[in-house]
């Protein structure tokens, strides 16, 4: 068997995740001041000792994924930009907003506006980056968005936008 398809270094980064491309020189992504503290608190974590209960084995190996998380936190840490709500955006969707939007099929759906970093749309932290946040951007409450999809385009209707996450709540039955 040719030594291209064999691994001869036992390294140990099984399964474990690249870290995410570098920005280009001088560009910030945004986080927003909630992220920004889940990824200290993230690196702070990481950095703690390795229970004793885990295998000698599995305790190397996550050891490893530990330290290549925390250098992974820390350069996410090192290029981000905190930004905080502007009260002047009140009413408008931009960074840092939370909205209630309504899909095709009536369903109330709720979101944040958040950096790529810290990017979850099952909690609820939609990507800026993403299509729906772009065409989201700079709206107001009871307009209505049109997002291409792959499978086709969907429309959004915009509810609420608010700033604070207790004062926008999805609508009930």
């Amino acid at each position: 068997m040719s030594k291209a398809f064999t691994k001869e270094d036992g390294g140990g980064d099984e399964g474990l995740t690249p870290m995410r491309p570098r920005s280009a020189s001088g560009e910030r992504r945004y986080i927003t001041l909630e992220g920004y503290r889940a990824l200290q608190e993230e690196l702070l974590a990481s950095q703690g000792p390795i229970p004793q209960d885990w295998p000698e084995l599995e305790a190397g190996v996550r050891k490893r994924e530990r330290e290549r998380r925390a250098r992974e936190v820390a350069a996410i840490l090192e290029e981000v930009r905190v930004v905080e709500p502007d009260p002047s955006q009140a009413g408008r969707v931009f960074f840092g907003a939370w909205v209630v939007l309504e899909d095709e099929d009536g369903e109330p759906l709720r979101y944040r506006i958040v950096g790529p970093d810290e990017a979850d749309v099952k909690a609820g932290r939609l990507s800026v980056e993403s299509p729906l946040a772009r065409a989201l951007l700079g709206k107001e409450a009871g307009e209505v968005v049109l997002v291409e999809r792959p499978r086709g385009p969907v429309e959004y209707e915009l509810l609420a936008v608010e700033y604070a996450e207790s004062e926008v709540s999805a609508p009930g039955p």
